[in-house]
């Protein structure tokens, strides 16, 4: 259904500028998070939130669902492109790290593919199909609870709780000033790495990833503390070293869930037949010499980058815009439509052994696939999802569209010098769990070497890894007792993190979902508010230390 211009409220200044700030904040926030525990909250509800309560002093019935939709989707755009850390991570593990203008101009001609494949793929995914997208409802229902029920208490409860945990980050004994802990020991399990991380974004995540998600974390690290009180050859004090196990199970898990919803791989084939069909679209984000003029900017300038800045042939870049920005964001969007699951990480890994399979095998080359998944995936799925909510709202795509990209630039710049200034102490940077870019790191140098690079008994580990990961999302999906089984993702991460960090998300888990949740009957949305401050609390605090060091403002190492 078009939308009524008539009965939506016009796009205004002040969202756009408060849109395009939480874009570049939450991309180098995310930047950040996803290094050191391998995970990100893409952002529409932390900028939709955020702006409500900033805006709420001027009067809740001032803000309106456009500039609560407009927010979203920038904040969206931004804090999804912080992913690509993993990738510029992964190239920093595996050789000489790229310099700031590569990243800057990678992020960027990425991300101009995704927005242009955005476009058949709302045509697909939201007009062709009637898909669930769970996530996009999500962020409806927080829009619709805040401007349309008007629950100025959110506001309060979001800044009182960010304050309060941003001052716990920066107070913790993790480099801040050492008033309260970071961890707390399990006894003789402390010999073992049995703490628990008392981490603002681990009790935050917790609860927008799910209990199920938490009690796999629970799971990969009761394996890590028993195989450092076991097995010889794990570090006893820090077993998430040893993380080839983990590896193996992460991929192997993460392929066979693809392979179980082949429905959804049909459907992406089925929905790319139709590209050429006749577009029923009644609100085009553009019109088609429009949409003719940004394909080929973004294409391109795309080869141009690629094959001058990354030395890719022209045949690889053929092959990574439409495997990578067409083919793969179809099959990645529409398993996140169903499941609420962006396969980004094993769709990486593919997206390196197909670079690898059409001659681009060295670990430089062959990783330029997972990054292309992370710069055109940013934009392209998380787009289309918000063009969903956006259209709940009758809120026009192309504001949507051209207001996404308003923040393509600044926000690859923001990414990379975010990953320039964490790499630039690589102590700090050596101490990020970073298991994503592990992973892709590894994948570039198997790629590259073979078997054969790999330490002694890695590949053992891998493979075993490999086959209970597969056996267990077979026993996931099948079994009718399904909800009692901990999830398998949890139990992937929770097999490369510290068992702290571990710990941390199954406690936050416990607390958010059992004790606040079901026994004191607090609601979805305070909950999600909380979790929404503890997400960026760890953010801003984690960043803010670095940087009261520098000022002399903290004593000791700085």
């Amino acid at each position: 259904m078009q939308p009524e211009l008539g009965s939506t409220p016009p796009i205004t200044f002040r969202a756009v500028v408060m849109g395009l700030i939480f874009s570049v904040a939450l991309c180098a926030m995310n930047s950040y998070l996803t290094l050191s525990f391998g995970v990100i909250e893409e952002g529409p509800t932390i900028a939709a939130l955020f702006f409500f309560a900033l805006m709420l002093p001027f009067g809740a019935k001032s803000i309106t669902n456009t500039e609560m939709v407009i927010v979203a989707t920038m904040g969206s755009a931004g804090g999804s492109l912080g992913f690509i850390s993993n990738f510029y991570a992964a190239k920093a593990m595996t050789g000489e790290p790229y310099s700031i203008l590569d990243m800057t101009l990678f992020g960027i001609v990425s991300s101009l593919v995704g927005l242009a494949m955005a476009i058949p793929l709302r045509q697909l995914l939201i007009l062709k199909e009637d898909l669930p997208w769970p996530g996009a409802k999500a962020v409806e229902t927080v829009v619709r609870t805040l401007v349309e029920k008007g629950d100025p208490r959110q506001a309060v409860i979001l800044l009182g709780s960010f304050v309060a945990l941003c001052a716990y980050v920066v107070l913790n004994d993790e480099d801040g000033y050492s008033v309260v802990p970071s961890a707390l020991a399990l006894g003789g399990l402390a010999t073992y790495g049995g703490y628990i991380a008392l981490s603002p974004f681990a009790i935050g995540s917790a609860y927008l990833m799910g209990f199920r998600t938490g009690v796999g974390f629970l799971v990969g690290a009761v394996f890590l503390m028993y195989g450092a009180h076991s097995l010889d050859f794990l570090p006893t004090d820090a077993p998430q070293k040893f993380y080839w196990p983990g590896l193996g199970f992460l991929v192997a898990s993460g392929l066979t869930a693809l392979a179980i919803n082949w429905r959804t791989i049909t459907g992406a084939l089925r929905s790319m037949v139709a590209i050429g069909g006749k577009s029923e679209d009644p609100d085009p984000p553009l019109s088609p010499k429009l949409l003719l003029a940004f394909g080929t900017v973004a294409f391109v300038s795309c080869a141009l980058v690629l094959n001058l800045r990354f030395a890719l042939n022209m045949v690889l870049v053929v092959m990574l815009v439409v495997v990578a920005g067409l083919i793969q964001n179809i099959i990645a969007t529409r398993a996140a439509a169903q499941t609420n699951f962006n396969p980004a990480r094993v769709m990486g890994i593919l997206l390196q052994g197909i670079t690898a399979l059409f001659g681009g095998k060295s670990a430089a080359i062959n990783l330029t696939g997972a990054g292309f998944v992370s710069g055109s995936g940013a934009q392209a799925s998380l787009l289309t999802a918000d063009m969903v909510y956006g259209r709940a709202f009758k809120v026009p795509s192309r504001w949507q569209f051209w207001t996404q990209t308003l923040t393509v630039v600044p926000c690859a710049i923001a990414s990379a010098y975010m990953f320039d200034w964490i790499l630039s102490d690589r102590t700090r940077f050596e101490k990020m769990s970073a298991p994503v870019a592990k992973v892709w790191a590894e994948s570039a140098n198997i790629f590259d070497k073979g078997f054969g690079a790999l330490p002694a008994g890695a590949s053992s580990w891998l493979l075993g890894g490999a086959i209970v990961g597969v056996v267990y999302v077979l026993v996931e999906h099948f079994a009718p007792f399904k909800k009692w089984l901990p999830e398998s993702t949890g139990i992937g991460l929770g097999l490369v993190l510290s068992p702290a960090l571990s710990l941390g998300f199954f406690v936050g888990s416990f607390l958010m979902w059992l004790v606040l949740g079901r026994w004191l009957k607090w609601s979805d949305a305070t909950l999600t508010t909380i979790a929404v401050a503890s997400i960026v609390a760890e953010g801003i605090g984690g960043v803010l230390k670095p940087l009261l060091h520098a000022l002399g403002l903290i004593g000791g190492a700085g």
